[in-house]
């Protein structure tokens, strides 16, 4: 039984402003709940004793919590970090920590959602519709690339094709941003579900909502990479996505 699944999407040097991040997390936020049907919802900040104070649903609001949350003076370079959480009734929670906003151009800015289920649970939180919260992810940061896994069938396809945990890769879902999309067959077997800005996930799984093999997704790491569609960005990177 899979205690954490993890959603991440990740792209190269891309700054914006706090007001430009703010749009783009109530929108991961909008996003997230709905796909949870409501189970998500009451996100608040989190801290390290725990759930803190709510957070605003306005992009005023958030803009202003995200700069006061952020004092460093390298952050046109590194960036604005913001890590929040959601409970469910049963207990399950889900996490969302992004790195965005910056200009660095060795380090990949990422947006990562942690789903972990109830101990009482055997369901995460999202279960059955992983695809689809990698495509939020993915299209609302017009992210470079994405996947979905557990920790076990990470280390499983690192350890396979000697990957460092920057390097684009295979889960149970994969998202490609419009540029690796179009390196990828038409007949490659995967259910296709589009993401914004021209991007795509494919779905590795038999049917939706179900979990490929572990073998499914070594095979299909090894052809999306024989494709050209999880080449790395060049490192130091010069844009965002491929």
């Amino acid at each position: 039984m899979t205690d954490e699944v993890v959603v991440n999407v990740a792209w190269g040097p891309r700054p914006e402003t706090p007001a430009e991040l703010a749009a783009r997390w109530l929108e991961t936020l909008r996003g997230l709940t709905e796909l949870s049907q409501g189970a998500l919802t009451g996100w608040r900040w989190e801290e390290d004793a725990g759930a803190g104070a709510p957070v605003p649903t306005d992009p005023d609001g958030f803009a202003t919590a995200l700069r006061a949350a952020n004092t460093q003076d390298d952050l046109d370079i590194l960036g604005y970090t913001a890590r929040l959480i959601a409970t469910q009734q049963d207990g399950g929670y889900a996490r969302v920590q992004v790195i965005a906003g910056g200009t660095d151009e060795y380090t990949p800015f990422t947006a990562t959602l942690e789903l972990f289920r109830a101990p009482t649970s055997p369901r995460s939180p999202l279960s059955g519709h992983y695809a689809e919260a990698l495509s939020v992810l993915g299209g609302v940061w017009d992210a470079d690339c994405g996947l979905v896994f557990d920790w076990d069938l990470s280390d499983a396809v690192q350890e396979a094709y000697g990957l460092q945990n920057t390097d684009p890769g295979a889960g149970w879902s994969v998202h490609l941003c419009a540029a690796r999309a179009a390196r990828v067959p038409a007949d490659f077997p995967a259910r296709r579900l589009p993401a914004d800005h021209g991007g795509l996930v494919l779905d590795l799984a038999d049917t939706p909502g179900g979990t490929p093999t572990t073998e499914t997704v070594l095979a299909a790491q090894k052809a999306l990479m024989e494709y050209g569609a999880l080449e790395p960005l060049p490192v130091p990177a010069d844009r965002p996505t491929l």
